[in-house]
Parts: C-alpha cells; structure tokens; sequence
C-alpha cells in the first residue's frame, strides 16, 4: 500500500509540474501579446527550464521567446545600444536553432533566424536560412527578404536577379505593393553603380505608388529625391522632372525642404534641422545628411561628400539603406 501511495504521489506530481509549466507558457503568451516582452521572456524561460514541456510546446515558447528577443532588439538599435541589441539577436537565434532541432520542417522558424541573422550582418547565414525556407514554403516575401541579404553584403547582381523575379509576380501575391519592389531593385541598381537603371526603376515606383501613397507627406519628397540623385549620378538632365514632381510638394516643410535644396532655392544651412524627438530627430538627420552628401558628390565636393557620408553613419539606424549607401560611398572614395 505504502508504494503504491508513493507511486501515485509522484504521477500527482509529475503532473502537477507539468500543468505549472503549461500554465507559465499560457501566461507567457498572454504577456507577449499584452506587449509585456519582460514578463513574456521571464515566463517563457521558466516554463523551458521546468524540462517537461512536449516537444511542440518546447518549439512555440522557442519561437515565441525567440521573437520577444528580436522585438527588443530593435528597440536597442533605436537607441543605438548595438551591444545589446547583438546579444538580444544572439538570444533569438539560439532559440529559434533549438526549435528547429524539434521542427525541421518549419518554414517560419528559418525565416525568423534568417532575419536576425541578416540584422547582425552575417549575410550569407541569412540567405542560407532563406534558401531553407524558400525549399519548404515558396514566398515572394522571402525572396525579397533574401534579395536583401545579397544586397547588403554587395553581391548586386543576386540582388537584382530576386527583385526581377519577385516584379514578374502579381504584386498581390508578393504581399507588397508593386512601387516597393521596383524600389528595393533600384536600390540594388544605385548600390552597384548602375545609375541608369536605378533611375528608371524610381521612376516606376514613384509612377506605380503615386495613386496609393498621397496621404503620406514624406513619402512623395523622398521618393523625388532618390530619382533625382540617380538621375544625376548618370548624367542625366532632369530639371523639368524635378520641377514637375516639386510641383506636388511643399517645399517650405521638411521634407519637400530637400526638393527645394536641389533646385537651388534653400541653402543647407537653412534647411528643417533635425527633430528634437530622438530616433525622429536621427532619422531625420540620417535623411538630410545622405542626400545632401550625394548632392555634395555630383557638385564634385568630394571633401563635404565624405563629411555628410560620415555624418550620416553616424546617425542612421545601422539597418536603413542610407547607412548602407553611405558606406558604399565612402568605400569609392577610399575613405
């Protein structure tokens, strides 16, 4: 009698340890989407190192911690906290490694190790993940996702070859809006130095984005601006096209200001200067410090050039594709 008392005593506390980990997990989860990541990632933590979760519950608090890491360290890039939003990413890996160690058919765990991955700019892992993601579950997103990759650690033409192929996909399909893969391949384009190709492609995003996009103030004035700058980068006269596309916007507010710096109405110094409202203010300064250094370059200043290029590398997100041009620039010049 006695070790049978024993023996269900222990089944009673087997499970009880069981039920405590799933109740973790369902709490976990309801703090995740309470956005409560501290909560979350504590309770995730705590459920996994009870050791007695199945193997699908093991993979969603994985997945699910592994997310609450990546969407804190994109608050650390914010504020510039690299250290930590590295360590954070780092985090997320592990646990998105460890999932697919019990699910290696998940097309969804690949994509998000891939993209953490492709944020600490260890390129060709991001683009093996999206290879392996790309083998189980075929996406546009995902190809444009790995275009991305190819873009950042300069291999163009790759980059160029998955924009093509995602273009020739019904934009409803891709989940994009048709002006944004002309515009991610455009920038592929002016990364390579292939200016006139790049050009024609801002071209076609600002025409194909022109009837969705008039409610957004800043997307209009950046778009003109990244056509202009490729325009010019080729040799080509565009005057009356940027007069046109100036036409429809405010030149007295950032960030029609810029437009107005390009045709010579405002001086630098008398632009919008930065915001005071901290990842705005930068963001807006990364803005003004690369296009008005791609300027200083085609007005041949290659001293400003690199001083706006180095400002600007110093200001902009490290994930934005300013910083990224804003090194290539500064590579050409050998600086």
């Amino acid at each position: 009698m006695r070790v049978l008392l024993a023996a269900i005593c222990m089944v009673l506390f087997t499970a009880t340890l069981q039920a405590g980990s799933l109740d973790d997990l369902k709490t976990a989860n309801e703090a995740a989407e309470k956005g409560n990541a501290d909560e979350a990632i504590r309770l995730y933590t705590q459920a996994l190192a009870a050791g007695d979760l199945s193997p699908d519950d093991q993979v969603a608090a994985r997945k699910r911690r592994g997310g609450e890491y990546s969407s804190r360290s994109l608050i650390a890039d914010a504020f510039q906290r690299r250290d930590d939003a590295r360590r954070l990413r780092d985090n997320a890996i592990d646990d998105f490694t460890a999932a697919l160690r019990l699910k290696a058919d998940d097309s969804d765990l690949y994509l998000a190790r891939g993209q953490d991955y492709h944020m600490n700019g260890q390129y060709d892992q991001a683009i093996a993940d999206f290879d392996a993601a790309l083998k189980l579950k075929n996406s546009p997103v995902t190809v444009i996702q790995r275009g991305a990759s190819y873009r950042a650690k300069g291999d163009y033409d790759r980059a160029v070859a998955d924009y093509t192929a995602v273009i020739a996909v019904d934009a409803k399909d891709s989940g994009l809006d048709g002006w944004e893969i002309y515009n991610e391949r455009g920038i592929a384009e002016f990364f390579a130095a292939h200016y006139d190709t790049a050009a024609a492609d801002f071209d076609k995003a600002l025409t194909l984005g022109s009837s969705t996009r008039t409610g957004d103030v800043l997307w209009l004035p950046y778009q003109a601006a990244w056509l202009h700058i490729a325009r010019a980068r080729a040799g080509q006269n565009d005057a009356e096209e940027l007069a046109r596309n100036a036409g429809k916007i405010d030149l007295k507010q950032w960030p029609g200001t810029l437009i107005a710096f390009f045709l010579g109405q405002v001086k630098l110094e008398q632009m919008s200067p930065p915001s005071s409202h901290g990842s705005m203010g930068r963001a807006r300064e990364c803005n003004l410090s690369f296009f008005t250094g791609e300027h200083a370059l085609i007005k041949a200043d290659s001293a400003e050039a690199a001083r706006l290029f180095l400002r600007a590398r110093e200001v902009c997100n490290i994930h934005t594709v300013h910083y990224l041009a804003a090194g290539i620039e500064l590579k050409h010049m050998g600086k």
